[in-house]
């Protein structure tokens, strides 16, 4: 009898065990592992560009006011994915899609003139969107539509709203050759251009390439490893801006507002460093040339649909430039690896209409392998959508 009690006793207590560990388990929820929704990070980038001073040379009356010259501009930016679209055939193979992005940036211009007591700096503020549609095969199509606004900051009646747009097709030969066409509203050059977009490039965009995309740059790009991208470029750089006449620059119609454009072409050596797959920054210096400004008096152009009349404008002596930048990234993405098509979608992605390019941080080098990779870098092989 009393081995019964032992055994109920011992058959309860192991039950009880099983039974308890059992709700124990049942407890345990494992999160299912959410899909990456979109191709792009999104990313936040800070810039900073400077150059030296340069005395006015002209003989009127403005560039003897304003006795030198020097500027410097800082850009805060950002782009975001918003909506992303895979069409799929029938075996469920991804075939093409299509991606909208936000994109918005707050740049800080400040020309330096001796001649005037008080710095003007100059702000641009804008908020765009950017769509791309891969067509899976070689095909890519680019629009960008930027509203931005122009103030003298500090004078608020300055404020200027402006629009720029770009509009481009990509055609992907093979992943050493592509070309592009198409259309840009740009004010990058100092005053209000329509300007055609042509641009073309030799190599691999994950290996050594040139790259000639008027009118934004013309690189040389030479990747060392993983972690280490060098460059030699020359690119546009420059806008249109607010400017508050309050140093009486011009003094006909008693224009209270004015407009200060600026254009240069800097060129030089540049050198990007990945440490991390969320983080990246870049050093660049070099000579900035055929450095030109220019004032233009709003009145006088009142009725002015076109290209902008300026009352003073006025070419440069060159000068050295410094340029670095921040650049992070966050989200998952899903995978583009060997993805030329969308390569070159990153590489457009990769401009601001302050005409920065943040890198190609998103494109890997040509040398990764797998067995060379650390274990989080392994989804970048990898297409979630295998799995579902």
């Amino acid at each position: 009898m009393s081995g019964c009690y032992f055994i109920l006793s011992l058959s309860f207590v192991f039950l009880s065990t099983k039974f308890s560990a059992f709700n124990h388990d049942s407890l345990k929820t494992v999160k299912p592992v959410k899909p990456a929704r979109h191709y792009f990070n999104t990313t936040i980038y800070a810039d900073y560009y400077a150059t030296g001073q340069r005395t006015l040379s002209g003989k009127n009356f403005v560039s003897k006011k304003l006795k030198t010259y020097q500027v410097s501009q800082a850009v805060l930016g950002f782009n975001t994915p918003l909506f992303t679209k895979d069409f799929y055939k029938k075996d469920s193979t991804v075939i093409s899609n299509f991606h909208l992005l936000l994109t918005g940036s707050y740049a800080v211009v400040t020309p330096k003139f001796s001649g005037i007591a008080n710095d003007h700096h100059l702000s641009r503020t804008s908020l765009g969107v950017r769509m791309i549609y891969n067509t899976g095969k070689r095909s890519l199509f680019y629009a960008e539509f930027t509203p931005f606004v122009t103030q003298d900051n500090g004078y608020r009646y300055t404020q200027r709203y402006r629009l720029a747009s770009t509009l481009i097709y990509n055609f992907t030969v093979n992943p050493y050759f592509s070309f592009r066409a198409g259309y840009a509203r740009s004010f990058m050059y100092g005053n209000r251009f329509n300007l055609p977009y042509v641009g073309i490039r030799v190599g691999k965009l994950d290996g050594v390439n040139l790259s000639i995309q008027f009118p934004r740059s013309v690189s040389f790009n030479i990747p060392i490893g993983r972690h280490i991208k060098t460059s030699l470029y020359t690119k546009a750089q420059g806008g249109m801006y607010s400017f508050a006449n309050t140093d009486s620059i011009y003094y006909l119609n008693n224009d209270k507002s004015l407009n200060f454009g600026r254009y240069e072409f800097v060129g030089g050596t540049r050198l990007d460093i990945l440490p991390s797959r969320f983080f990246n920054f870049y050093l660049s210096t070099g000579l900035t040339t055929q450095n030109n400004i220019g004032l233009f008096s709003e009145s006088f152009n009142k009725d002015n649909k076109g290209q902008l009349n300026s009352f003073y404008k006025e070419k440069l002596k060159g000068s050295l430039f410094v340029n670095f930048g921040l650049v992070f990234k966050f989200g998952k993405v899903k995978s583009i690896y060997n993805n030329y098509n969308l390569y070159n979608a990153q590489d457009l992605n990769s401009v601001d209409g302050n005409n920065i390019n943040q890198g190609n941080n998103q494109v890997p080098a040509k040398e990764r392998q797998i067995k060379n990779i650390a274990p989080s870098e392994v989804q970048d092989l990898i297409d979630v959508q295998d799995f579902y």
